[in-house]
């Protein structure tokens, strides 16, 4: 399968602990993802990403600290560099240097300085097209979820089986 490509840039704040931008390019973001076709495929080693659920249209985007799906074109760091560890795929901001990984409780964060363990994922195509990310929970991979808290679509590694997992494709930044 193809990408469809584009170019994008990201703006930071160098001065924020948190290592979250505080706008990205909402023009290019918001009318590539309304207004094109595009095509989706499995991400490999140095690609750049935006990873979008197909069913909200939303992003997964790095938002004053925290991972939750987001509409594109808002405020927020949607770009995720793929890197890929002994077979198991991994998403790096490239603002924030920081791999996607989770908590205790399972919910997604994005403070981890290397990809292993915690930051590993594995893709799944679906028949009817789109993918699942799952992630290991000690010896069992868990599909990845909507965890609804405080108004945001926080997302997490709670599923218990794939047919519960949100449906990605993943859009390469060119």
């Amino acid at each position: 399968m193809s990408f469809y490509q584009f170019d994008s840039e990201s703006v930071s704040d160098p001065d924020n602990s948190n290592y979250t931008p505080t706008a990205t390019s909402e023009n290019v973001t918001a009318d590539v993802l309304e207004n094109h076709d595009l095509s989706s495929g499995v991400p490999s080693h140095d690609f750049t990403v935006i990873i979008r659920s197909i069913s909200s249209g939303y992003v997964i985007t790095l938002l004053d600290g925290q991972v939750v799906l987001a509409p594109p074109g808002g405020q927020g760091s949607i770009h995720w560099k793929c890197v890929e560890t002994e077979g198991w795929i991994g998403f790096r901001n490239p603002i924030s240097n920081r791999f996607l990984c989770h908590d205790w409780s399972g919910r997604l964060k994005c403070s981890a300085e290397q990809h292993n363990g915690w930051r590993h994922f594995t893709i799944t195509p679906m028949p009817n097209g789109g993918y699942i990310m799952q992630m290991l929970h000690w010896w069992t991979l868990r599909p990845i979820v909507i965890n609804a808290e405080e108004g945001l679509q926080k997302i997490g590694r709670n599923g218990n089986k794939l047919s519960e997992g949100i449906i990605w494709e993943f859009i390469k930044v060119g």
